[in-house]
C-alpha cells in the first residue's frame, strides 16, 4: 500500500510537470481543477477528487497527470477496473512514468492477479529503479504467492535504497514469520516501530506475530498499544478477542466480539467465532442467530450452514439441520463431514435408504481424496474447501466517514425518476434547488418568456421537497389568478399540478396533468409528470411494510433484487403509456427513455430496461444516473463484466454510493 509519504513525493514530482504541461487552456482552467483533485486525493476525499479530475481529464484529454491522479482516487475507493482503465490510458500517453505502473500492479494485486502485478512492478521498476516502494510491493505480491525468500531480497533491495522503509522492515517481518523464523520477524518489526513509534500497524503485526507465537498476553499488550493510536479500528478489537479467548478469558472476548459489531455491523468472521464461543457456552439459540447473520451477509459460506446444521442437531431440530447440510453440500459437493453427520440424522430419522446413501457418499470422497485408513484422517476433505470458505469481513468501517465511501453502509436501489418541478425563486433553498436539475433548452426558453412574471422557474430534477403548506399556499395565490383568467391554458393546470405533487397530494396532481393534456395533446411535459404520478400512485397501492426487512447490502444478488424490486411486481402500463407519448413529443429528451427504464426495472422487464438505458445514454452521454441504474440492473442479470465498468463511470459522473455497489461486486475477480 502507498503511504502518504510516498504519495507526498509523487505530489512533488507533479509540481514541475504540471507547470510544464499543462499551459494554453482558456475555456477550462486545467490546472485549477488538476490542483483541486490533487488536493482532495491527498486529503482522503476521493470522490470529491474525481468529480474536479474528470473536469480536468476532459479538458486536456490528452494530458497523463489527470487520469493518473483520477486512477490513483478509484484505486483508493475500491474501483481497480475503474483505476486501471485511466491509468492504461495514462501510460498511452506517458509510458515512462513509473508510478502507473506501480499503481496499475497495485490494483491488478488486489484483484488477485498476482503474476501481472509482478509484471507491471518489473516495468515500474525498468523506468524507476531506484524506488524502493516499488520494491516493497512487488515483495508484498510474491509473499501472497508464497514465494518468502524472493520476497525477502525485493524488501532488502528496498532498504538498501531507503534504510528508514517502515512498510519494508513490516513486510519482511510477515516473510520471516511465515517461514516461522519468529525471532527474526520479530526483530524486522521492531525495527520499524524505532523508525516511527506511531505507527498503528507495526504494533498490529507484532500482536499478530506473539499471537502466533501463543505470547496471548503480550499480543493483547501490543494490541492496546494500537488502540490507542487509533480506538475505532474492529480489526484490533477482533484480534484482542482471540487473544482473550486463548487465556479462556471468555468475558471479553464477548466484550471484544460485541465492540467489532458495533463498529462494523456486517462483519461475518466476528459472527461465525462469536458463534463458536455461544455454544461452547450452550447458548445454542445465540449461536443459531449468530450463524444466520453469517449466512445472510455471506450466502455462500459452506462452513456456516455446517455449524448451523450442527447447533440445530443438539438442539434437537433435525430436520432444520438437514436442510442446512443440504446446503453446505450443494455449495461444496465434496463435503464429507456434512454427509457423515447427515447420515447420523437420517438414521435417527428412520431414512435407512437416505443414511446409508449418504455414508456411502463420504466413503467415495474419503477414496477420491485421502486412502489413509485413520479414523481421524478418513473425512478430511479436500484442501479446496479452503479455498471455497470466504468470510466477508472488511475490518474497514471505521474509515466510512474519511472519504471512504465504499466502506459505508448503504442502501441499493435505483436512482429516481426525473421529474419536471417548479421553484419559487423566494425560497430559501432556491439557488441549492437549481443546482441540483439538469438544464433543458425546452425549459429554459420557457422560463425566460413565461414565468418571470410569477417569479417561478421550471426544472428536470430527481429530489422533489415537499413544500411547508404556508410557503404552498403563498404560490397557489399567485396562480389562482392566472388559471382564473386563462382556464384553457395547459401551462396553468400544470403549475397546479405541481403545487400538490409538491404538497403530497398526488391524486390531485394527477387530475391537473390530465386537464393539461387534454387541453393540448402535445403538451410533453405535462405527460413526463403525468407518467410520474401515475407511478407513485401504483407503487403507493401495493405498498407494504419493509420495515422488518433486512436493508444492509450483503454480498448478495437476492438481496439486490429485493431493494431494487421491494415490491410485487406492479402493473405499471399507464405509467408506461404516459412516457410513450412524451417520447413521441420529445424523441431526443434522453431523461423519458431513464424514466421508462426504471419501470420496466420494477415490472422485472430486464432487457427492455437495459434497451432504454442505452438509449438515453445515446441521448445524455453523461447522464450518471442512467450508468448507475443500468449497472444495478445487469448485476441483476448476474453480468458483472459488464455491469462493473457502468457503475465506475456513474461513480465518476458524480453517484457516490457506486463505489459502494462496486467493492461488493466488483473489487475482486469472481
Amino acid at each position: 500500500m502507498i503511504t502518504k509519504r510516498t504519495f507526498y513525493r509523487i505530489f512533488f514530482v507533479f509540481v514541475l510537470l504540471i507547470n510544464l504541461h499543462l499551459t494554453g487552456f482558456t475555456q477550462v482552467n486545467t490546472k485549477r481543477f488538476l490542483a483541486m483533485g490533487r488536493t482532495d486525493l491527498f486529503n482522503d476525499n476521493y470522490t470529491e477528487s474525481i468529480k474536479n479530475l474528470t473536469v480536468a481529464v476532459n479538458a486536456a484529454p490528452d494530458k497523463f497527470e489527470p487520469y493518473f491522479y483520477r486512477g490513483l482516487a478509484k484505486y483508493s475507493l475500491g474501483d481497480y477496473n475503474g483505476a486501471i482503465a485511466d491509468l492504461n490510458k495514462s501510460i498511452s500517453i506517458n509510458a515512462y512514468f513509473s508510478y502507473s505502473y506501480l499503481y496499475r500492479g497495485l490494483c491488478k494485486q488486489q484483484q488477485k492477479k498476482f503474476h501481472e502485478a509482478l509484471k507491471d512492478y518489473a516495468d515500474a521498476i525498468h523506468r524507476g529503479p531506484n524506488n524502493p516502494d516499488i520494491y516493497v510491493n512487488r515483495g508484498a505480491a510474491k509473499l501472497q504467492l508464497k514465494l518468502y525468500q524472493s520476497a525477502i531480497v525485493d524488501f532488502d533491495t528496498a532498504l538498501i535504497l531507503d534504510s528508514k522503509n517502515e512498510n519494508a522492515y513490516l513486510n519482511k517481518g510477515l516473510a520471516l514469520y511465515e517461514l516461522k523464523k519468529m525471532d527474526e520477524a520479530l526483530e524486522e518489526i521492531n525495527k520499524a516501530i524505532k523508525l516511527n513509534y506511531l505507527n498503528k500497524t507495526a504494533y498490529l503485526r507484532r500482536g499478530i506475530l506473539k499471537f502466533g507465537m501463543k505470547k496471548y498476553e503480550e499480543a493483547i499488550f501490543d494490541f492496546e498499544l494500537s488502540m490507542k493510536l487509533d480506538d475505532a479500528d474492529p480489526l484490533l478489537y477482533y484480534f484482542r478477542a482471540i487473544s482473550y479467548y486463548s487465556l479462556e478469558d471468555k468475558k471479553n472476548a464477548y466484550k471484544d466480539y460485541a465492540k467489532v459489531l458495533e463498529l462494523d455491523p456486517n462483519n461475518a468472521l466476528t459472527y461465525y467465532n462469536r458463534a463458536i464461543l455461544k455454544t461452547e457456552d450452550k447458548n445454542y439459540l445465540g449461536a443459531l442467530l449468530d450463524y444466520e447473520k453469517v449466512t445472510n451477509i455471506n450466502p455462500t459460506n459452506i462452513y456456516g450452514y455446517y455449524n448451523k446444521a450442527n447447533v440445530k442437531s443438539l438442539m434437537g431440530d433435525l430436520k432444520g439441520a438437514i436442510k442446512d447440510y443440504d446446503k453446505a453440500i450443494e455449495l461444496f459437493p465434496d463435503f464429507a463431514r456434512a454427509y457423515l453427520n447427515r447420515s447420523s440424522l437420517k438414521e435417527k430419522l428412520n431414512d435407512k435408504k437416505g443414511a446409508y446413501t449418504d455414508y456411502l457418499k463420504a466413503e467415495v470422497i474419503r477414496e477420491k481424496f485421502d486412502r489413509s485408513d485413520s479414523i481421524s484422517e478418513m473425512f478430511k476433505d479436500s484442501l479446496q474447501l479452503t479455498k471455497l470458505i470466504a468470510f466477508e469481513s472488511d475490518f474497514n468501517n471505521a474509515n466510512a466517514d474519511n472519504g471512504y465511501i465504499q466502506f459505508k453502509n448503504v442502501y441499493i436501489e435505483l436512482e429516481s425518476n426525473f421529474n419536471i418541478s417548479m421553484l419559487a425563486k423566494d425560497e430559501e433553498d432556491y439557488i441549492d434547488e437549481r443546482r441540483k436539475q439538469y438544464f433543458v433548452p425546452e425549459i429554459a426558453e420557457y422560463n425566460e418568456s413565461n414565468l418571470s412574471q410569477y417569479k417561478l422557474a421550471f426544472g428536470l430534477t430527481k429530489e422533489i421537497n415537499l413544500l411547508h403548506p404556508t410557503k404552498a399556499k403563498e404560490i397557489l395565490q399567485r396562480l389562482n389568478s392566472a388559471l382564473k383568467d386563462q382556464p384553457n391554458n395547459p401551462y396553468n393546470h400544470l403549475y397546479i399540478g405541481i403545487l400538490n405533487e409538491r404538497i403530497g397530494n398526488l391524486p390531485s396532481a394527477e387530475r391537473s396533468y390530465l386537464e393539461a393534456v387534454k387541453l393540448d395533446p402535445t403538451f410533453g411535459f405535462a405527460y413526463l409528470n403525468l407518467a410520474n404520478v401515475a407511478y407513485l400512485i401504483s407503487m403507493e397501492k401495493i405498498s407494504q411494510d419493509t420495515s422488518s426487512q433486512e436493508n444492509l447490502i450483503n454480498e448478495n444478488i437476492e438481496d439486490l433484487k429485493k431493494r431494487v424490486n421491494p415490491f410485487e411486481i406492479p402493473n405499471l402500463k399507464k405509467a408506461i403509456q404516459y412516457y410513450d407519448m412524451a417520447m413521441q413529443i420529445y424523441p431526443k429528451l434522453g431523461f423519458i427513455y431513464y424514466n421508462r427504464a426504471n419501470l420496466y426495472s420494477k415490472t422485472q422487464e430486464y432487457m427492455k430496461a437495459i434497451n432504454d438505458y442505452n438509449q438515453a445514454l445515446i441521448l445524455q452521454p453523461n447522464l450518471a444516473e442512467a450508468y448507475y441504474n443500468r449497472g444495478l440492473t445487469l448485476l441483476i442479470l448476474q453480468d458483472n463484466a459488464a455491469a462493473c465498468p457502468d457503475l465506475s463511470k456513474s461513480g465518476e459522473l458524480g453517484i457516490t454510493n457506486a463505489y459502494n455497489v462496486i467493492k461488493r461486486f466488483c473489487s475482486e475477480t469472481k
